[in-house]
């Protein structure tokens, strides 16, 4: 019973955290490729290595982190050692357990490749929360790398980043025409692009 009415007081505390410096995480508006690659401080691929949660003070209160350790694989946007450490509000101490709906979970071993904003500052590390994750998978018939969004779908185009659940509250955007039969985007490619926005960015600066 103790444990049940602790859990209750870390949500609220934390339900009030995230109304304060989150607003929008209950709706999230799915930026465009553009827009992600725009806002994000560091975009890395990487490799899970590790995790742990712990309890944290916040103001007069405490609630749950974790934190995950990527091996640096690749760095595209920023600046990244050898291992990059991203901290994300929920997960388990003891008894206790904090869930933060929208806020990806990672396993050991998963390849990713990550859009982070704010690491650190905000509840969850990812520019536009789970939107910002991208998992990396090797593809049996020919060995490449390809690119699944967050609800697990293979990426044909960046086109259509942006264009899934949330897009209803976010500005209207014209549907991109893909081919149904088009193959999943490799790793390369998307790195590719984002290489290549990045480096446009820099230029009109």
């Amino acid at each position: 019973m103790k444990t049940r009415l602790k859990c209750r007081a870390v949500a609220a505390c934390a339900i009030a955290w995230l109304s304060i410096t989150a607003a929008k995480a209950t709706t999230v508006v799915p930026p465009t490729f553009e827009e992600m690659a725009d806002r994000a401080d560091l975009v890395f691929e990487g490799k899970v290595v590790g995790a742990h949660s712990e309890w944290r003070a916040l103001g007069t209160n405490r609630v749950i982190f974790t934190l995950i350790e990527f091996e640096t694989q690749e760095v595209l946007k920023g600046d990244a050692g050898k291992a990059v450490t991203l901290q994300f509000l929920g997960g388990t101490v003891g008894q206790v357990t904090l869930h933060v709906n929208g806020v990806p979970r990672f396993n050991a071993g998963d390849r990713v490749l990550l859009f982070v904003e704010g690491n650190g500052i905000q509840f969850c590390p990812l520019v536009a929360v789970f939107h910002g994750k991208f998992r990396l998978r090797k593809e049996e018939t020919t060995g490449r790398d390809i690119v699944l969004m967050h609800d697990g779908k293979p990426l044909r185009d960046v086109a259509e980043i942006g264009d899934s659940e949330g897009a209803e509250f976010g500005p209207k955007r014209v549907r991109p025409s893909i081919p149904a039969d088009r193959e999943p985007m490799s790793a390369e490619a998307f790195k590719s692009k984002i290489r290549d926005h990045i480096g446009k960015r820099a230029s009109q600066n």
